[in-house]
């Protein structure tokens, strides 16, 4: 039987491959590292360092073994907008995440983070789970991982009444999402008409049984 885990940050390596396969296609990520050649190491590294700086509270859940990994991002309520770019600034990481962009795309830098900062700022406002990033390796692709590993915090936000989150920057992906309860709220272009299409998903009722 396929069991879903939290996972800890000594697998962090093995996380950021499955996301850079996983991500290699996606049209936003190929706008940001448009160098075939690079981009899958390159989206290794950038994953890797995503990890090494997760916000308080967050998630990381998987498969036992490798194949697919989704990071959850829980509500903040109690902050005010824009608290956590505040503390990222602060605490050094808002240079980190420049130089480590920097020297990944040179020139190109500047519009991608500035695209990556508009998807911040568009983020929904309302207390809510955010599904930052749920990847599926690519030779593990079409066995049903990625619902089976968003279901234990897709049930969780049943059982308390919470709103689910989501930006997707690939339209295949759509179909997926909707079938897990997922719904547009709208869209936006980012870079070069990359279309960003955020997802909300209501908490479901739970029917004692």
């Amino acid at each position: 039987m396929l069991e879903i885990v939290r996972i800890g940050l000594e697998r962090r390596d093995q996380i950021a491959a499955i996301w850079a396969e996983a991500f290699e296609p996606d049209p936003l990520m190929r706008w940001v590292f448009p160098d075939g050649a690079a981009r899958l190491e390159s989206l290794r590294r950038w994953w890797g360092f995503i990890l090494d700086h997760l916000p308080a509270g967050a998630e990381l859940h998987g498969t036992r073994v490798s194949g697919c990994a989704a990071c959850w991002q829980p509500p903040r309520p109690d902050e005010p907008a824009g608290r956590e770019e505040a503390e990222l600034r602060r605490s050094g990481g808002q240079a980190a995440f420049v130089a480590i962009m920097t020297e990944l795309l040179g020139d190109l830098a500047p519009s991608r983070m500035a695209a990556l900062g508009q998807m911040h700022q568009a983020r929904l406002s309302e207390p809510h789970w955010y599904l930052a990033v749920l990847g599926t390796a690519a030779g593990q692709q079409g066995r049903g991982l990625g619902g089976r590993v968003l279901a234990p915090m897709l049930d969780r936000c049943d059982r308390l009444g919470q709103l689910a989150y989501l930006e997707s920057s690939n339209p295949a992906n759509l179909g997926f999402y909707r079938r897990h309860g997922f719904e547009p709220v709208g869209e936006f272009a980012v870079g070069d008409g990359v279309l960003i299409t955020p997802m909300t998903r209501e908490p479901r009722l739970v029917r004692n049984r």
